[in-house]
């Protein structure tokens, strides 16, 4: 994603400058920006020291994309400015967390854009995206799992629930989505749903819901059937991979407004 976003702003004429974190940040991102900054997971002198130098430079606007895991909150060896920004947060959800970043570039005078301003073209419209459609039991899944994790969004803990047979199987956390469908595989075996939607109110600055071809390699490795997304939002990558391997192995995807599937 950091990629996409990186072309997509270079394409609209934009100079980009990327701060990149060692371990976390694909590489290729040097190849697609003016120039990168690599930091150590947790710098946030080093961070603020970039800002304050880019400011000086003129620049006022950043964006937010791709991921850090949230488990690194729990990082032992973590920097003592990243414990005292930590320290600041006092309920270390993931909106919570991120918006002490932008307290950071507000500080610095730099003003966060949506990353949804770089990512129109890979926003999905509704419809279905595969050659099959959900059947009766998975569309009454979808139904279900949307308004599940609708209220998970609300509460700022993820994005996305699986189901099977109108039963909540699993619910993403900060494992991420590929644990959480695997471990509904312990429990329920194959068959089961997933849904994945934005939070109500969603900040379009940043944790848009984001599928591509890896989501389709973790429903097949956890046995999931089909896949509901939030149509109008959330950002598909790698689309044509994503859908042939998905028809591939007859996983049904469709992208929907209320979580209704669309004939």
């Amino acid at each position: 994603m950091p990629c996409v976003v990186a072309a997509e702003a270079q394409s609209l004429g934009r100079t980009v400058i990327a701060i990149a974190i060692d371990g976390v940040t694909e590489p290729a991102i040097g190849d697609v920006v003016d120039e990168v900054h690599w930091l150590k997971w947790g710098d946030v002198s080093g961070f603020l020291g970039l800002l304050g130098k880019f400011r000086s430079g003129g620049i006022k606007q950043a964006v937010m994309a791709g991921k850090v895991e949230q488990k690194r909150i729990y990082d032992a060896e973590a920097d003592e400015g990243l414990k005292s920004v930590l320290a600041s947060v006092p309920i270390r959800h993931t909106d919570a967390l991120i918006n002490a970043v932008v307290k950071l570039l507000s500080g610095a005078g730099i003003e966060l854009l949506k990353s949804t301003d770089f990512l129109q073209h890979y926003i999905v419209n509704e419809g279905t995206l595969t050659r099959r459609t959900p059947d009766e039991r998975e569309k009454e899944d979808i139904a279900h799992g949307w308004m599940v994790a609708k209220q998970l969004g609300a509460l700022d803990i993820g994005q996305s629930v699986v189901v099977k047979d109108r039963a909540v199987v699993a619910v993403e956390a900060m494992e991420g989505t590929d644990e959480c469908l695997l471990r509904a595989r312990d429990l329920a075996g194959d068959g089961a749903v997933l849904i994945k939607v934005g939070k109500p109110g969603q900040d379009l600055r940043f944790d848009v819901p984001v599928v591509g071809a890896s989501t389709v390699s973790a429903m097949v490795a956890s046995g999931a059937s089909a896949l509901c997304i939030e149509a109008n939002l959330t950002v598909l990558l790698d689309a044509q991979q994503f859908c042939r391997e998905a028809d591939s192995a007859d996983i049904a995807v469709v992208a929907s407004k209320q979580g209704k599937v669309c004939e």
